[in-house]
């Protein structure tokens, strides 16, 4: 009996052990356990498509800056996405917040993705943050070029330095 007794005091004292470990460490460590990845925790898939707009030359102006969108998720443990952080509802919002209207001028330049995912005990929140600056692509007249043999748009003689007087 008191053999009995003596193994369901070390059962009880490993138990409350345990808890208080788990209570003390988090269930960050538990995502080690995990059999099976989760998709949305996992590295960021590069971009399907891109456009890259180059801003070398003067023939654009800025219309608005560091416009801003944002998503959060949520995660139960740390380990079960319940609602995904999207970054196309980022993107929404970011062209909603900088008024954007579709068809339009604007281009997005500089975009900057940031994916980030805050931890707590019982459940962390996933974000994704976007910020890009927009601009408008002025029109430019296309520049003529004067060959040699064209007549200058100039006067000819008769002024200083031209020897004519």
């Amino acid at each position: 009996m008191n053999l009995l007794k003596l193994a369901g005091k070390v059962c009880v004292s490993l138990l409350v052990c345990g808890l208080v470990a788990l209570s003390l460490t988090g269930c960050a460590g538990l995502t080690a356990l995990a059999l099976t990845p989760d998709p949305a925790g996992s590295a960021p898939e590069a971009p399907r498509t891109i456009t890259t707009v180059k801003l070398s030359q003067a023939n654009y102006h800025v219309q608005k800056l560091n416009a801003v969108g944002q998503d959060h998720g949520f995660k139960l443990l740390g380990l079960f996405t319940i609602v995904p952080a999207s970054r196309v509802k980022a993107f929404t919002r970011m062209y909603d917040n900088a008024k954007i209207e579709a068809g339009g001028p604007l281009t997005p330049a500089n975009i900057a993705v940031e994916q980030i995912e805050q931890s707590y005990i019982l459940f962390s929140i996933p974000e994704v943050h976007v910020r890009a600056d927009f601009v408008v692509f002025d029109d430019t007249p296309p520049h003529k070029t004067e060959k040699l043999t064209d007549t200058p748009n100039r006067p000819v003689g008769n002024g200083p330095g031209s020897g004519d007087q």
